[in-house]
């Protein structure tokens, strides 16, 4: 757990930096988009510029929405009757100006076609800077720049980082939610499991504390009676059924939880089944003093399509459940509905009932809703009976007022006639 922490933290971290990496490539991907456009928009331009300004030509026409600068390689402003044409867009620094362009000169003549994003001081925002070589007789003598401020980019650029940096805190807000109910959930299963180990251990020390107490006792012969001796040897033939339904409990549901199967399907006479069912609960209800009741429709269902063993396993768990919790003169009624592609089958006390709180955890294995009981069951039945319905691909339900009894639902589908 404290590992999963930890990697909770390290996920934050890599979420955090992917954030950053994926601004920065971001932008860096999209100003060199843009910058490739300029320069297959502006190069050509700044190219034909070159050449009339090297032939000192006087009707040169200048891009609008552009400030065009020539210099020498030395630096110094190349004196043509062109360059006092440039139009004059913003109140410049001309010396500030100069020296931040000229600073480019070399990587100019190196780098052909040439072009960058600066930000030159006085303009109001970055620019796309494309230059070209000045070339007069087969000799470079000088460079000329064009400078287009780019503000529509810089609007692009902020939406981006807008949109860009929502869907990251969206993105991260989301893992966030799931990274934490994924932590919720190994922790509630952690204690599962470890009140698995604990409940385990307690209902197999039940039963065998009580068996060696008894035999000691026996075998230091401090029974006298006849009589008495029976009586424990009864009590002890009864803890070791106890704990041999146990173990078989817990072998049966190890062995679907951990290689799960689908039973062979058939053709169930539903009649026969209930009347089976009826047969068997009835001497056992009346024994008990409990009021047994299978309704007309239980009695008239029609075929249905499962497994017979395991319809009847899940019967059984369900009925033997309720007789737990109804007193003397207590109800229990078997009770179905048919619909169109299943049958409903619906058990029914007046017992104790389920609290609220424990109606999410009745079907998880040792969960025992009756906690002033501990000896009713071994709590497994439940947790049996729902592997059963999935097995079978049906669905169990239960629904319970405290004081007024619980109800359990299972479905199972209805055989199609050919």
């Amino acid at each position: 757990m404290k590992r999963l922490l930890s990697n909770r933290k390290r996920i934050y971290i890599a979420i955090l930096i992917l954030f950053i990496v994926g601004q920065l490539t971001g932008t860096l991907v999209i100003r060199q988009l843009f910058l490739n456009y300029k320069l297959k928009d502006n190069y050509p331009q700044a190219v034909t510029l070159a050449q009339r300004i090297a032939v000192n030509e006087d009707d040169v026409t200048y891009p609008q929405g552009m400030i065009v600068k020539a210099y020498q390689l030395d630096g110094q402003t190349l004196a043509t009757a062109a360059a006092n044409r440039v139009p004059k867009l913003f109140l410049l620094d001309e010396e500030q100006f100069r020296q931040q362009l000229t600073a480019y000169i070399p990587d100019v003549i190196q780098q052909q076609p040439f072009a960058i994003i600066r930000n030159i001081g006085g303009l109001p925002s970055d620019s796309v800077v494309v230059a070209a070589p000045v070339v007069r007789d087969g000799q470079t003598i000088g460079v000329i720049f064009l400078l287009q401020p780019i503000a529509e980019f810089q609007a692009v650029l902020n939406g981006f980082y807008l949109v860009f940096t929502a869907t990251l805190l969206l993105g991260t807000i989301v893992i966030g939610y799931f990274l934490s109910a994924y932590v919720k959930e190994v922790r509630r299963l952690d204690k599962l499991r470890s009140d698995y180990v604990a409940n385990i251990s307690h209902e197999l020390n039940s039963p065998i504390a009580s068996i060696r107490a008894l035999t000691e006792t026996l075998a230091d012969g401090m029974v006298q009676q006849e009589e008495k001796r029976r009586n424990y040897y009864s009590i002890i033939l009864t803890e070791c059924g106890r704990l041999q339904r146990l173990i078989g409990d817990v072998l049966e549901l190890s062995r679907m939880q951990n290689n799960p199967y689908s039973p062979e399907r058939q053709r169930i006479d539903m009649v026969a089944c209930m009347q089976f069912v009826q047969e068997r609960y009835a001497f056992l209800a009346e024994d008990l003093g409990i009021n047994f009741q299978l309704t007309k429709s239980a009695l008239q269902l029609p075929d249905a399509y499962g497994n017979r063993d395991k319809l009847l396993q899940l019967l059984n768990i369900l009925l033997d459940n309720a007789m737990k919790f109804v007193g003397e003169e207590g109800v229990i009624q078997l009770d179905a509905v048919v619909e169109a592609r299943q049958i409903v089958i619906m058990i029914t006390d007046n017992g104790e009932g389920i609290a609220s709180q424990d109606l999410p955890y009745i079907f998880e294995r040792f969960y025992k809703s009756d906690k002033s009981h501990p000896g009713n069951g071994s709590g497994l039945g439940l947790s049996i009976a729902s592997e059963i319905a999935d097995s079978l691909g049906e669905k169990i339900s239960v629904t319970s007022r405290p004081g007024e009894g619980s109800t359990f639902r299972f479905t199972i589908k209805r055989a199609v006639d050919k």
